[in-house]
């Protein structure tokens, strides 16, 4: 056996039983994932499926080395090397073979999870139509009939094939009875493999004719919707976050600091429903950064510049607006008038996981459809929901509006103000209130924090508007 034939079955002798152990922990997220049935995945669901799709993909490229270097067997004069390539080859075809028939018999008829294995993503480096590929190679009559053409070669050297395993049984003998185990799989499969094609075929020329259509629409909804949120309701906007207010909350924030934000006199706020139209994620300077132990991770390194170069001082947030997730000084991002600073319960191992989340969500376009079941756009909210759902106590439940599972401002407010009314309900019990600052109708902004903060809070959630209706009573003021 040469270099090359020896290395090629080592690797096909720990690819194959890992493949079978990858599958077990398939069929187990299966039975644990409830995105089913809920509607929608969450992100550390999300996690484990790209988890075991990329090593799923990692061993589909190791098989396939195995079989471009075996496609040349016919050429291969010397009769035992020949069948050495050829086994190896014919064995790593039949493997990938079944393990893409499971995964197509499993999920091909369920969209939502199709969908999802068909997402791209740049944090584990997975490709777009991953699972159509998959099904594209599995239903390609060509490959097809080049299993049929090894499967009569196979037969027409059992000879040959009984000599080789006599001469080495250790080496070979579980190659052949791999080969022999799934050769079933290749028998009568053809009308299946053709009844695939045209399903992969027909949703191929449906994706042609509806992505123009799709790509339009969304464009022409983005480009409005971004014009939309800078359009204000005066011509002469104050905030009431002024340097003094800011330089007075600065010393408050830590990293990993929730910002729930309102800017009075801006079309969204008007149009939208609810008080909290916008959530941000405090993630302080670079020094900030480094005393929590990020900033020497290659995702932060690789945004070092960007952030030093936006930091003016009071440090920075990562924040989803239009046109994407952006790192932003906290000067721009309070440039409104209220705010709410919720802190997460977290370790500081959650923690630096979370505000690291973050990182890998920078420079993903805003998504104007505010569809939580697509983590290649971003809304502001779901930054939040993305960071931290999860970690620790902080749970979020996602409200389905408009056909769609999403998670408002007022929503993450609500959830955490009932959690702490009910600590046993599955919310966020996870934060604490830093401090809030609320303009008043006065025109000022001013603190509350503690109780005079909760009691505030409750009010707006209960349809108070602080900068348009009398301010709150005396005691409640901090």
């Amino acid at each position: 056996m040469d270099r090359q034939a020896q290395m090629d079955l080592e690797t096909l002798g720990t690819v194959v039983p890992a493949l079978e152990r990858l599958e077990g922990e398939w069929n187990e997220a299966r039975v644990s994932v409830a995105a089913r049935s809920r509607g929608y995945f969450t992100p550390d669901e999300e996690d484990r499926v790209r988890q075991i799709l990329l090593a799923y993909r990692n061993y589909r490229f190791a098989l396939y080395e195995i079989i471009y270097r075996g496609y040349e067997y016919p050429r291969i004069r010397e009769p035992e090397r020949q069948l050495m390539v050829f086994l190896l080859a014919f064995g790593a075809a039949l493997t990938i073979y079944a393990k893409s028939l499971k995964l197509i018999q499993a999920y091909e008829r369920e969209p939502l999870v199709r969908k999802k294995l068909n997402e791209p993503d740049t944090k584990f480096e997975l490709e777009a139509d991953f699972f159509e590929a998959v099904l594209r190679g599995y239903s390609s009559p060509a490959n097809y009939r080049g299993l049929a053409k090894a499967a009569w070669f196979w037969r027409s050297r059992r000879r040959g094939i009984q000599k080789l395993a006599a001469a080495s049984p250790a080496d070979w003998k579980w190659v052949l009875e791999l080969i022999r185990r799934q050769r079933g799989i290749v028998r009568k499969r053809l009308l299946h493999v053709l009844v695939c094609r045209l399903r992969y075929d027909w949703r191929a020329f449906g994706r042609t004719v509806l992505a123009p259509v799709r790509n339009t629409r969304y464009s022409i909804r983005s480009q409005i919707a971004g014009a939309c949120s800078q359009l204000r309701t005066t011509l002469h906007y104050e905030p009431a976050l002024k340097a003094e207010v800011l330089a007075r909350l600065h010393p408050h924030l830590r990293p990993g600091d929730v910002l729930l934000i309102r800017a009075e006199k801006k079309l969204t706020s008007a149009i939208l429903p609810g008080f909290w139209a916008h959530a941000a994620l405090f993630i302080d300077g670079a020094a900030g950064l480094e005393s929590l132990g990020l900033a020497a991770q290659p995702m932060v390194a690789r945004h070092r510049a960007c952030l030093l170069k936006q930091d003016a001082g009071r440090g920075c947030a990562v924040e989803a607006i239009s046109p994407r997730v952006q790192v932003n000084p906290l000067e721009a991002v309070l440039f409104a008038d209220h705010v709410a600073v919720l802190r997460p319960r977290l370790s500081p191992d959650e923690l630096r996981a979370g505000v690291a989340e973050a990182f890998h969500h920078i420079d993903k376009p805003y998504d104007y459809e505010f569809d939580f079941n697509i983590s290649t756009r971003i809304v502001c909210t779901e930054l939040i929901y993305r960071c931290f759902h999860k970690r620790g106590p902080i749970r979020f439940t996602l409200i389905k509006r408009l056909g769609r599972y999403t998670l408002s401002g007022d929503d993450i407010m609500q959830q955490w103000l009932d959690s702490l009314d009910c600590p046993g309900r599955a919310g966020t019990a996870g934060f604490d209130l830093v401090t809030l600052v609320l303009k008043l109708d006065h025109g000022r902004a001013e603190f509350f924090e503690g109780p005079p903060g909760l009691a505030a809070l409750r009010r707006i959630q209960g349809g108070w508007r602080p900068a348009s209706q009398p301010a709150l009573r005396s005691e409640d003021k901090a």
